[in-house]
């Protein structure tokens, strides 16, 4: 599957190397290059699947509190991003699906942007563990999801929509959406992004295990 990507960086000469990296996969095509967040309102009109940004252009989108609901953000980290788990934590929140250490390869990046793409996070287990802990206070016992509600979690961790499921599960879409819907409230969250996040804390096996729908 093609993947359409935006890189936005305070450096243009950053961008265009990192331009380079990521075309050399021919699924992925680069649609449009910013290093000015007031631009950002404009590019986002492209519809892209992943924005790349450095933490420059990050930290100005989100002092502007720019960043659009469902924008899907590839972070190139520094160091300072690191400084508090609740800057990331906030930041996955936000749409960060992923965040490159700052000694990354070109290679490491390619992998994150392919694992982004069929619909994981690319995020060190150690920080995925405490950006859990850090947003919940709910038990495991306390959530009681049905059978076909944890197949419908599980199959959104691994980034399939709402129609792909229901073809997988043999429903309606509207009974996938209902399914989907009880689980937010179940989990306390408002989208797919946060309930993939928790699922991690409550469900790793739903994350990293696909279900038999016919079980």
């Amino acid at each position: 599957m093609s993947m359409t990507v935006v890189i936005g960086c305070q450096n243009h000469l950053f961008a265009e190397g990192i331009k380079k990296i990521v075309e050399e996969d021919s699924k992925v095509n680069v649609v449009g290059l910013f290093d000015e967040a007031r631009d950002y309102l404009e590019i986002v009109k492209l519809k892209p699947d992943l924005f790349i940004l450095d933490t420059y252009l990050l930290s100005e989108l989100e002092e502007g509190q720019s960043i659009q609901p469902g924008n899907r953000l590839l972070v190139i980290g520094e160091k300072s991003l690191y400084a508090s788990e609740e800057r990331i934590s906030n930041l996955v929140y936000k749409g960060v699906v992923g965040i490159m250490p700052p000694a990354s390869t070109a290679e490491l990046l390619k992998k994150a942007i392919k694992a982004i793409s069929e619909g994981e996070l690319w995020l060190d287990r150690k920080i995925m563990s405490r950006i859990i802990d850090s947003k919940s206070h709910l038990k495991k016992e306390e959530i009681h999801l049905s059978k076909t509600e944890k197949e419908v979690v599980s199959l959104i961790c691994q980034g399939f929509r709402n129609k792909e499921i229901a073809v997988k599960l043999n429903i309606s879409e509207q009974t996938v959406k209902s399914h989907c819907n009880r689980a937010f409230k179940k989990v306390r969250v408002t989208d797919r992004l946060q309930l993939a996040v928790q699922a991690y804390k409550y469900w790793p096996e739903l994350v990293f295990q696909k279900p038999n729908p016919q079980n």
